[in-house]
């Protein structure tokens, strides 16, 4: 039977000339293609081979007829496959009227899978001047070897198969691209949205986690005062365990390496790497079986790592992963950086604040703690309103400086033991205007001076130094007087004795909508008396610390006098 490439079945053309947007719509197409041709020339067998992105491997990809149980699926390393092809120039050997494949002779074939391979065709895929992988036929039906027209035949649909696949391969990694960079937007638009870092890093897994499908990852930073580095968040099987693991930065492990080298990772088979840390996989209970790891590194300095482990389907992670990869991690090095700084510098507000409120408390003994409690108190009345955590922090700070103004009034009148008269009553009034007036000029305080301002603002409007009432009245300022009002009746006075939890709590639940926001009130209630005893506890306990830190500070001083 003559064939030539003008006797290719019309139907085998048409199928293949369709366009296709994946391999899986592709791969049903080429297999009934393979049938029709495997019959056309009658072949035992006919097999499509590609080489994979990397062009490390070559793979059996589809199989018609006999051997598809032992060859499909079957893969080898490419380099052999690339060196015989390109040296020939893409020609094939004649021998003895079979064309053999310069890669895989019949030899190889009884090796590999026990295949008798009386004659054998095999023909370079190659599209736009790019070596894609090989059609191969095996043994002529009749015991007659192949004829230079079944070799026309094939060789005319190795080239449609091979422009088929490569639109379909460029489809794809076009489809990849697109998807890939609107990750990467949506990664950076969360970047912008927030510099509190124990959202941000959430925020950019959630994304990663969709493009890179790995069962686990992980993100690693450096903490160069103690040489190491830690792993601040992770999601996947025993997460929770792997968070807070430090490494010391020069010690030999996978994460150290790829930051104090600056270099990306990917291992195929951790189990059999000595890179891999074993012990972290018997820690945990989690198989680590591949993982990728790189470093974020902002103006040459690194700051620590992204890791992914296990891609999920059983796969390997590809360079594809890796680049994909490096790009989230040269974003996320910025915005992590930014958010520590932020951080440093509000953990600095935060300390100044705390030592404001130390001197107030060194004032008035009596009172110690007073400021710290009322903190926590009011801290917790507003996460129980479900206040986000930006606004809890700011009310927090206010409520931790909202005596401040009291620096101002004299030791005469803030310890007098009895009740005030009104001269001196109306120098402690100035108290919140004072303090207002002492932050004013500090624009991180904004929201924080309101409630310095307001702390002694009542719902009804009886309260100074505005007479403010209802919503008038900043939320923080009202949370705060419910605190305030709940710290003063528990503590012991000179001239009282502290209240009672349950007594406390029905002056106060008596007050809605007098003193109180009712709505605060109602929030003050449901939570459980247990609580505020803890809170209490642990104020007291940090205020015995701190005394004995001051009490070891002065030994010292004293001692190297």
């Amino acid at each position: 039977m003559n064939h030539s490439s003008a006797l290719i079945p019309i139907n085998i053309l048409l199928e293949l000339g369709q366009a296709f947007s994946s391999m899986e719509e592709l791969d049903p197409v080429l297999g009934k293609v393979l049938k029709e041709a495997r019959t056309a020339l009658h072949s035992e067998s006919l097999s499509l081979w590609l080489v994979n992105d990397a062009e490390t491997e070559i793979k059996c990809a589809h199989v018609s007829g006999a051997y598809a149980e032992k060859i499909k699926g079957h893969a080898s390393r490419a380099k052999k496959f690339l060196a015989a092809y390109r040296t020939a120039s893409g020609r094939l050997e004649k021998r003895d009227v079979s064309y053999v494949s310069r890669w895989m002779d019949a030899k190889a074939y009884l090796h590999n899978f026990n295949i008798e391979a009386r004659n054998q065709i095999g023909i370079p895929l190659i599209a736009r001047e790019k070596l894609i992988g090989e059609l191969n036929l095996i043994n002529k039906i009749g015991g007659h070897g192949f004829a230079p027209d079944d070799f026309e035949f094939a060789g005319a649909l190795a080239s449609h198969i091979a422009i088929t696949i490569q639109n379909t391969q460029l489809y794809e990694h076009r489809n990849r691209t697109v998807e890939r960079q609107k990750l990467l937007n949506q990664i950076s638009s969360h970047l912008h949205q927030t510099l509190d870092i124990d959202e941000l890093i959430p925020r950019i897994f959630m994304d990663v986690n969709k493009a890179i499908n790995a069962e686990a990852q992980s993100i690693w930073l450096v903490n160069e005062k103690e040489g190491t580095i830690k792993c601040r968040f992770a999601t996947g099987p025993s997460a929770e365990k792997v968070k807070g693991i430090s490494v010391p930065l020069d010690a030999p492990s996978i994460v150290g390496t790829s930051v104090s080298k600056q270099e990306s990772i990917i291992i195929k088979d951790a189990q059999n790497d000595p890179r891999h840390a074993s012990s972290v996989d018997a820690s945990t209970g989690f198989v680590t079986r591949s993982l990728m790891t790189v470093p974020m590194v902002l103006e040459d300095k690194s700051i620590g790592a992204i890791q992914a482990v296990n891609k999920r389907g059983g796969l390997l992670f590809n360079p594809e992963d890796l680049d994909l990869f490096r790009s989230i991690a040269d974003s996320a090095a910025l915005a992590v950086n930014n958010a520590q700084l932020v951080a440093d510098l509000q953990t600095s507000y935060d300390l100044t604040l705390d030592a404001l409120s130390a001197a107030l408390d060194l004032r008035d003994r009596e009172t110690e703690g007073h400021s710290r409690r009322v903190v926590e108190y009011t801290a917790r009345i507003a996460e129980q309103m479900d206040l986000d955590k930006e606004t809890v922090t700011s009310i927090r700070r206010g409520a931790l400086i909202h005596d401040i103004g009291k620096i101002g009034v004299p030791d005469a009148i803030l310890h007098k033991p009895g009740e005030l008269n009104p001269d001196e009553r109306k120098v402690m009034d100035r108290h919140p205007k004072a303090g207002y007036d002492m932050l004013c000029e500090i624009p991180y305080l904004e929201d924080e001076i309101q409630i310095v301002l307001c702390h002694q603002e009542k719902w009804d409007g009886t309260g100074y130094p505005r007479g403010l009432k209802g919503e008038e009245i900043v939320l923080g300022a009202r949370l705060f007087m419910i605190a305030d009002t709940f710290d003063a009746l528990l503590s012991d006075r000179p001239y009282r004795k502290g209240c009672t939890y349950e007594e406390a709590r029905k002056i106060i639940e008596v007050e809605a909508g007098k003193q109180f926001d009712p709505k605060a009130v109602q929030a003050f209630l449901e939570v459980p008396p247990e609580e505020w005893e803890k809170i209490r506890a642990r104020v007291m306990d940090e205020i015995t610390r701190r005394r004995q830190r001051q009490m070891e500070a002065t030994t010292i001083r004293l001692k190297r006098r």
